[in-house]
Order: structure tokens, then sequence, then C-alpha cells
């Protein structure tokens, strides 16, 4: 009996037909691999940005870092972004989906082999491709592939959401510092923006000497890197101090004698009689050089009309202006020739010597000029210094005296009362106050006002031997009086009471600290007081 044996081209079929089956049948676990990959790398970026959020914020509580919440919500974000693109980029093929799920199916590589045959025509391939999707069917796609966060994350990722939120919602303590430096930076910026504009004023000056303007210019430029660079207010003090002395340097000591001096030989001019001679002086005692040019060329012109008399009662007047001007070598000089060439009845020499007069007023005017700028600047920059340290340590107010006794002197004198409204015990009987009244030390006392303190100064206390030590200050508590008598000599002061030394010490520091805030010493003589005091507090 025969038997019929089917057509080769039936198996020949059925091979395109398996290799288009296993592929599509390996395309939804394809994605749903993909989705779960994504959802897991997603979670896990979560979780590193929220750590390394908390990490930052944990750093911003050890050291100043203003930025450190930005970082923070940066990193937080960036983290997941960069997880969610990974899982995209980095997706499975369909060859890595039919491992994975032979993997975790554990079908014994079924799907990679039917994968990799799923062209072969051959009855043995077709035969395999049929197995592996007979053992794949019976797998759900959903349990088989779960997309479910293990506990484990859920705990951590709420111990990070805890975390975090203890970070951001508890006050930061460098909050307070960060504070502190901002308004420190804002201060240096306004101090920056003053000195900026005394640096433009004095690049304007037409009259000021260009050497002289170029290092003041220097110096100024100078200053504000090193503002800008300053991260403290002793830094920015000590920055100013610096600029305030070579400023100082530039200045001439003479400068201010030769200015004085040719003043007094114009005012010594101007009491001639002769018109022209008054406006020469007028114009010396106002430093203006047009004006004494002009006038000198008119006495010139005149000269040749005046008799011998004349001339010789205006050479003494020169003499006279010439021998004030002393301190002005080059002024008195040319006034002195100018005398001389008058009395001879020279042209030539007269005109001569009124062009000296001329120049050296010049050059008188020209130091007049560059003093004057030195001097701007110099106050702008002390003006800064006050200003930052008012910024800086709160110190706005000017010191006072803590006595409540009322001073009445009645002269311009300053009354003899032998303290300065509050004594300082210092456990060394020494006592120093501040209040108004005479005093020894920095108050002034007001002739015809109330002074406030007129007592205090000598303390009786014993080597420091504690907080709790009986000091004795004279006028403390304001019992005292200091009375000026009309000849301003005598000053009557009455005793005042003991206090404890701790009930004092706390006023006499902030007294200490006000008065020098307050005044143009240097950060390096600051610290040296506010050490003294500190001293203090420990015994």
């Amino acid at each position: 009996m025969a038997i019929l044996m089917p057509p080769r081209t039936t198996v020949t079929d059925h091979g395109p037909r398996a290799s288009e089956s296993i592929e599509t049948v390996l395309r939804p676990w394809q994605r749903r691999i993909s989705l779960q990959q994504t959802f897991h790398w997603l979670m896990n970026g979560l979780i590193t940005g929220l750590i390394l959020a908390c990490l930052t914020l944990i750093a911003a509580r050890l050291f100043p870092w203003a930025s450190a919440s930005l970082w923070a919500l940066g990193i937080g974000a960036s983290c997941p972004l960069v997880a969610l693109l990974a899982a995209i980029w980095y997706r499975p093929a369909l060859a890595s989906t039919a491992y994975i799920v032979d993997t975790r199916l554990n079908l014994h590589d079924r799907l990679s082999t039917a994968w990799e045959l799923r062209a072969q025509p051959s009855i043995l391939a077709g035969l395999q491709r049929r197995d592996a999707l007979k053992q794949l069917s019976t797998h759900k796609l959903a349990t088989s592939i779960p997309l479910r966060i293990h506990r484990s994350k859920i705990i951590t990722l709420a111990i990070v959401i805890i975390v975090l939120l203890a970070l951001v919602l508890l006050p930061n303590p460098m909050n307070a510092l960060l504070k502190q430096q901002a308004d420190l930076q804002n201060q240096i910026a306004r101090q920056i923006s003053g000195i900026e504009k005394v640096r433009q004023q004095t690049a304007q000056q037409t009259t000021l000497p260009a050497a002289e303007k170029k290092q003041i210019d220097q110096i100024l430029r100078d200053l504000e890197a090193k503002l800008r660079n300053a991260k403290s207010a002793t830094e920015a003090q000590q920055a100013l101090s610096d600029a305030q002395a070579k400023l100082d340097q530039l200045q001439d000591p003479q400068s201010a004698n030769r200015i004085q001096a040719q003043a007094s030989a114009g005012d010594t001019l101007q009491s001639s009689s002769n018109a022209n001679l008054r406006a020469a002086g007028q114009a010396l005692s106002n430093n203006d050089s047009k004006s004494l040019e002009q006038a000198l060329q008119n006495l010139a012109a005149q000269a040749s009309k005046l008799s011998d008399a004349q001339r010789k009662q205006l050479a003494q007047e020169l003499e006279k202006a010439a021998n004030q001007a002393s301190q002005n070598a080059s002024e008195s000089s040319a006034l002195h020739q100018l005398a001389k060439s008058l009395a001879d009845g020279s042209p030539s020499e007269i005109s001569d010597a009124a062009n000296a007069v001329s120049s050296a007023a010049n050059q008188t005017a020209a130091d007049q000029n560059a003093q004057n700028a030195i001097n701007q600047a110099s106050q702008g920059l002390q003006s800064a210094a006050n200003d930052l340290a008012s910024a800086t340590d709160g110190a706005n107010s000017q010191p006072k005296g803590q006595g409540q006794g009322q001073g009445q002197g009645q002269g311009q004198k300053q009354g003899q009362g032998q303290g300065q409204g509050q004594g300082q015990g210092q456990g060394q009987g020494q006592g120093q106050g501040q209040g108004q009244g005479q005093g020894q030390g920095q108050s002034k006392g007001q002739g015809q006002g109330k002074g406030q303190g007129g007592t205090g100064g000598s303390g009786n206390g014993n080597n420091k031997q504690g907080k709790n030590e009986q000091v004795y200050v004279q006028g403390q508590a304001g019992q005292g009086t200091s009375i000026q008598s009309q000849d301003n000599t005598n000053g009557i002061v009455q005793p005042g009471s003991t206090v404890p030394y701790s009930q004092v010490i706390e006023q006499y520091n902030q007294m200490a600290h006000d008065a020098i805030d307050n005044s143009n010493v240097s950060p390096n003589e600051k610290d040296l007081v506010h050490d003294y005091f500190k001293s203090l507090e420990g015994q």
C-alpha cells in the first residue's frame, strides 16, 4: 500500500509565517519590558535625586551656601530626567527581549533559539519555533512582567521625602550668616558706587595736575577692587584705611603753609591806596590767577605814570606783602623782585617781576587744587568707612552718657568735674565714661547746655576678683551734679554710689563699641578694644 507524503512546499510555506509569528508575539513583550525598565529607572533616578538634594541641603547647614536650594532643586529634577532618557535610549531590542523572557520565565533559551532560527525553513526549525510559542502562550504578560515597586524602594522613598521636608521646613542656622554677608555685600556695593562717583569727579577736574590725578585715580581703582574681593567688614574697613593712608601720603605738608602765606600777602595788599594793588591783593587772597594777572598788567602799565614817591610807597607795600608770604618762598621772592623793580622804575623789570608773581600764584593755585582734590577723595573714603561701620555694627547713634546728673556749665570752657558721665569700674580703679559735661576722655562739656553724666571717673575695685565684685564708681547712678562756676574754674562733683561689677560691664562694653565705631579708628585698634572687653567677661 502506497503512502502519500506531503509536498515539500507545505513546510516551506510555514517557515515565513512562523518567522512572522515569533516577531509579532515578541512585540508586546518588548513594549512591556521597556515600560517596566523605564518605570524602575525613573524611580531609581527620583530616589537618587532626592538623596543628593538632601545631602546638598545638609551641606548648606554646615557652611554658608546661598544657592544651595537652587542646587538641590536642580539635582532633584535632573536625576529623574537623566534616568528617563537613559531608559528610553537603552530600551531592549527583540533579541534582548527574547533573552530576557527566557530568563524570567525559565524557558531554557527557547525564545532566543526560535528568534535565531526565525528565517530557517527546515522542519526542525519550525518545530522549535512552534514549541517556543506554545510555551510562551502559557504565561500572561501582565503577571510575568509586573509594574510594581518593591517595598524596600517605597520605604526608602518615604524616608528620603521625610528628611527632605524636614531640611526644607526647619530653619537653617546659616541663613542669618548669609543675610549678614548679603547685607555686607550690598553695603560694600553702595560704598563702591560712592567711591566711583568720587573718582569720576576727580577725573573731571581740569585744574588738577595730570600726575596727581592719575595717582588718585589708581588709588581709588585699587580700593574698588579690594572692596569687591572683601569677605568681611574688617577687610573692607582695612582697605578703606589703607587707601586713606595712601591719599595722605600724596598731600604736601607745606602746601597749606604756602596757601596761607599767599592769602596773608593778599590781605596786606588789600589795604593799599592803589586800586590795582588792591585788586592784586584780592586776587591773591582768593587764589584767582586770571584776576591777578590782569591786576598786575594794569599795575605795570600804571607804573610809568607814577611819581618816584608813589612808586616808592607801592614798593614798601609790596615788601610788607612779601614778608607776610615768607612761608611761600617763590611768592615771597617774586613780590620782593616786583617791589625792587617798581622802585627802580624799569618797565621791563616790572613786567618780568609781575610775570614771576603770576607764575608763583599759579603754582600755589595748582597746589591748592591738588590738596582740595585729595581732601575731597579722603572725605569720601571717610564717609564710606563711617557708613560701613554703622551698617555692620548697628551703631547709628552717638554715644550717650549714662549718668543722670545735670551739668550747669555757664561758660564756654569745660567744667572740671573729674568724670565723663559714666565711670567704668574695671576692678583696678579706672573710671571711664562718655557723658556730656566736663570729663577727661572722649566727651566734651557743652558750655551753655545741659550735660549728661557730670560725674564718674575713679573706681576703687580690687584686682578684678569676679563679676560680683563691688566696684565704687562715681556718678554711676546719676547722683552727682557737675556745676560750672561763672569764672569757669571750679567744678563741684558729688559722690556716687556703689554698684556690682556685673551690672555695669555690659554698659561700658556697649559704650566703648559705640565710641570706636563712630570714630576714625583703624580695624586693628578696634579689635584690641573688643578683645579687652571679651577678657573682662570671663572675670
